[in-house]
């Protein structure tokens, strides 16, 4: 007999949480009848409910719990679990088997939320609303919320007084278990939520207990097909934001190991490069959870030794120390200084000098940061080794055409540049990625893996890509997810030219279906970026699994109005989400304006804080007010993109030819458009109505509501 695949909604998590041990061990010997059939009615136990076609009921005493069953794909879908009286009213709605469901199967709603018709009600502020049941020891205990929180949350008598709770008296995954109970997930938000995977369902007792950190959301029938897809790769997995490239990069490595134990008996050795450091360790809880059953892991056991979940950026620097060489990193001030210390020995001493004085004049006119990109992202990004390699290098999206003479000069520039730094014994990270390569191509390190998955892989120079093709045994097992019309750097470079074994033509497939945003954020988002001529528009011809308003567009009179707006839009929205305030983040074009407005946010009562990318922090309790590129690759429930003013955004730039001034004004506008694609739920975009940025000319009112 086949078992059904067990999944379950978030909000079914949060009634299973509510319930005492007992009933909580009951529903577990309950789900693990339901894997073997969920269908057939038995007795007074399992029922079809009445005026659905694949929704059951299981009976446990006086409490329900109700799930899905899609017969096609074996999958039960555990949706809630209560009082048969207060469950059964979380369902009152017409219809579940809508011609389009939002997820795989399951629950969408014919009429829209009447939320949705009321963009009004996130422009004015609302009336204090009572919480619906008063918060007691003997409840609060019964949520399993530890006595150390009961006397802040008992203070509290509406619901606003719960959101403004600070985290460092009731963190925030307390504050949300209250809130799950305070406030059933809805039939509206069941049919919004994700599936999550139940592997055991001992899991669920383990997560009550707090042994257990999360759970690995369900693959879709578009995503489940590119985990075992090609395994003769290379091979490259295309997605826009939020299409799910990295769940399925997890699961790639499931497939790739149970198909590796098959054939071999052996654990292959996988190197997982993630993008950035603080998703290591949520990837390894997740494989840990997912590869149990195919290394027969204990509930909290270690991966083993052949997986490896790291960075490029720390694998270069592991190669590197491996070397025996001793060096430390360059940062931008080491860079700068090193730039001007070349700028200035190559400058003439003496009228005759005339090779120097016609190197200078070559490079006149090439600022700072445009010449540190060259250097980072066109000679060491494509690993070039010598001047005939530079002069050969692709400069595609670098706006300012070179002549054969001013990329010479700019190679002498370079060499003295690394000279400097060398002299300090100073890395860049892309020149350690280029060393870290002669390593591993030389024999000098010989650790090599049977596959390697590349996250993000849009984001990587050349050089980091190619890196990672030579740590591979085969070019069979390498495996990248990309969106290129995220990528603020690598333009017109081909997966062939990186490598010349990376050849992914054949190999390559598009994620539809976006997780992330609601359709609307995602719809106004695309309008951004489709004036760019190397627009992916295949990559954003997107399903939504999430539905909302139109994104805000606010003109404001000066800073403090604006600063005003965005403070008001954000309380009205953490009320709807019910959610804290810091669910929020504030994108801005620069650390001076984002310091003042996290200022501004504090005076009006709103708790935020300023983060460079070095400093973020997703835990720290409050908004997040950073820049745009710090909050590239993560997401927020609520996106106030600021200042998107003319010299702002895009920022002004001294360059006067046209080919570099459309160069950076793409940049800018893909800019603009990762900041955008942040937003889960909300999005809001603020200017200042006497400097609106020549941007905002192309989104329509059809896709934008404008203030």
């Amino acid at each position: 007999m086949t078992t059904w695949q067990i999944t379950h909604k978030p909000a079914y998590t949060a009634d299973f949480i509510e319930l005492n041990k007992n009933l909580q061990q009951a529903v577990v010997s309950a789900m693990q009848e339901l894997e073997q059939d969920p269908i057939t009615p038995r007795g007074n136990t399992i029922k079809k409910m009445k005026g659905f076609t694949n929704v059951y009921r299981y009976r446990l005493g006086d409490f329900r719990l109700l799930y899905a069953a899609e017969l096609e794909a074996h999958m039960v879908q555990l949706l809630a679990i209560g009082p048969r009286g207060t469950v059964y009213k979380r369902f009152d709605f017409p219809g579940w088997d809508a011609p389009e469901t939002a997820v795989a199967f399951g629950p969408e709603l014919a009429a829209q939320p009447e939320w949705m018709a009321h963009p009004e009600w996130f422009q004015q502020e609302s009336p204090k609303e009572k919480l619906p049941r008063k918060l007691t020891p003997a409840l609060l205990e019964k949520w399993r919320i530890d006595p150390q929180y009961h006397d802040p949350l008992m203070r509290c008598l509406y619901e606003d007084d719960l959101l403004a709770v600070p985290e460092h008296k009731v963190p925030a995954d307390v504050l949300g278990r209250v809130m799950n109970g305070l406030y059933p997930a809805t039939v509206e938000q069941l049919a919004t939520q994700p599936d999550q995977v139940l592997f055991d369902p001992e899991d669920l007792a383990r997560y009550a207990e707090g042994t257990l950190s999360g759970f690995l959301l369900r693959l879709d029938r578009q995503q489940e097909p590119l985990t075992n897809w090609a395994l003769s790769g290379p091979t490259l997995v295309k997605g826009g934001p939020g299409s799910g490239k990295s769940t399925v990069a997890l699961y790639r490595l499931r497939e790739i190991v149970a198909h590796h134990l098959e054939q071999t008996g052996e654990v292959p050795s996988v190197l997982f490069t993630t993008y950035t450091n603080a998703l290591i360790n949520s990837s390894e809880a997740l494989l840990r959870q997912l590869l149990r059953d195919v290394l027969q892991l204990k509930p909290n056991g270690k991966l083993p030794k052949e997986i490896r979940i790291t960075t490029l950026h720390k694998t270069a620097q592991w190669i590197g120390r491996h070397s025996g060489e001793k060096f430390e990193m360059a940062y931008d001030s080491h860079r700068l200084e090193a730039l001007h210390a070349a700028l200035a020995s190559l400058q003439p001493k003496a009228l005759g000098d005339a090779a120097k004085i016609a190197t200078a004049n070559a490079l006149s006119g090439l600022r700072d940061d445009y010449l540190l990109t060259e250097f980072e992202w066109v000679i060491e990004g494509q690993n070039c080794r010598s001047e005939a390699d530079y002069l050969a290098a692709s400069r595609t999206g670098r706006g300012i055409p070179f002549t054969v003479a001013r990329r010479t000069a700019v190679w002498q520039l370079y060499t003295a540049y690394r000279d400097n730094l060398l002299a300090q014994g100073r890395f860049t990270w892309s020149h350690l990625t280029q060393k870290a390569l002669d390593e591993v191509q030389s024999g000098n390190f010989t650790n090599r893996w049977d596959y390697v998955i590349v996250d993000e892989a849009q984001d990587l120079p050349p050089v980091a890509l190619a890196l990672a093709v030579e740590l591979c045994r085969d070019p069979a097992g390498v495996f990248l997810t990309a969106d290129a019309n995220q990528s603020l750097y690598n333009r017109g470079f081909r997966w062939r030219s990186v490598h010349d074994r990376l050849n992914v033509q054949g190999r390559t497939r598009i994620l539809p279906r976006n997780y992330r945003s609601t359709r609307q954020i995602a719809a106004a988002a695309a309008e951004i970026m489709a004036p760019l001529p190397d627009f992916d528009g295949e990559a954003m011809k997107q399903e939504y699994v999430h539905a909302g308003l139109l994104p805000v567009i606010y003109g404001a009179v000066g800073s403090e109005d604006q600063w005003r707006w965005i403070a008001q839009q954000i309380y009205q929205a953490a009320r709807h989400l019910r959610l804290p305030v810091n669910a929020a983040a504030v994108l801005v074009y620069s650390s001076s304006v984002g310091q003042s407005l996290a200022e501004a946010l504090s005076q009006r009562g709103l708790p935020a804080k300023f983060m460079n990318s070095s400093q973020f922090d997703l835990d720290e309790p409050c908004i997040k007010v950073t820049t745009l590129h710090a909050a590239k690759g993560l997401e927020f429930p609520i996106v106030v993109v600021a200042h998107v003013e003319a010299g702002r955004l895009p920022r002004e730039t001294e360059a006067t030819d046209p080919e570099e001034v459309a160069a950076h004004l793409e940049e800018q506008r893909r800019l603009f458009y990762v900041g955008c694609t942040r937003a889960m739920r909300h999005l809001f975009v603020a200017y200042d109505r006497q400097i609106p940025s020549p941007f905002l000319a192309d989104l329509s009112e059809e896709r934008w509501q404008r203030e």
